[in-house]
């Protein structure tokens, strides 16, 4: 006697057979892997929290404006200028967003509505009108506040890995803000 109602119409072994995805087969994985990220984002205080969005919104925006400045300024130290805030930015902000992910953290994806106020003036000027409010808005200004968002994390934040992105970011930001000074305040622009 053989076997009653077996079907040959699936294939016995396939590659696709061989990647599953566990948590549908086991809910108790989705679940733990929820409370898992819930535990480690209940860990984080509020001032770490508000510390990765701030920054990440503020790194992006250097990233951004750079791009911009690229495009519209025909000044070559703006465009030193913007280049560098690329090369230095572009690989905090990665490293931001794997230390938001350990955390389970959700980054934002688009500027805020700050930024993108900011983007939109500086995308209807140009030429010098352009290069004088890149240097005082993206430069000065957002360094500044860049800086005071880091420092205040290294200062009053709970987080050691976030305190240590910090204390990482300080020295860039300022090297930044004397760039400024080396570039634009020298005698010879004055």
């Amino acid at each position: 006697m053989g076997i009653v109602g077996v079907s040959t119409a699936m294939p016995l072994a396939s590659p696709a057979i061989a990647i599953i995805d566990y948590t549908q087969i086991n809910p108790r994985a989705i679940a733990y892997t929820t409370l898992e990220t819930q535990i480690t984002q209940a860990r984080l205080s509020e001032i770490d929290r508000v510390y990765v969005q701030e920054a990440a919104q503020a790194g992006m925006a250097e990233v951004e404006l750079a791009k911009l400045a690229l495009e519209k300024s025909e000044d070559e130290n703006i465009k030193k200028y913007a280049q560098q805030m690329i090369q230095d930015h572009t690989p905090l902000n990665q490293e931001l967003m794997q230390l938001s992910q350990q955390k389970g953290i959700t980054l934002p994806t688009n500027l805020s509505p700050k930024y993108q106020a900011l983007e939109a003036q500086l995308s209807e000027l140009s030429g010098a009108n352009f290069d004088q409010a890149y240097i005082n808005e993206a430069g000065i200004n957002g360094h500044m506040e860049n800086l005071i968002i880091h420092t205040r994390q290294l200062q009053l934040g709970q987080d050691p890995d976030l305190q240590a992105f910090a204390a990482k970011t300080i020295p860039v930001v300022e090297s930044h803000l004397q760039l400024l000074d080396l570039l634009f305040m020298s005698p010879t622009q004055q």
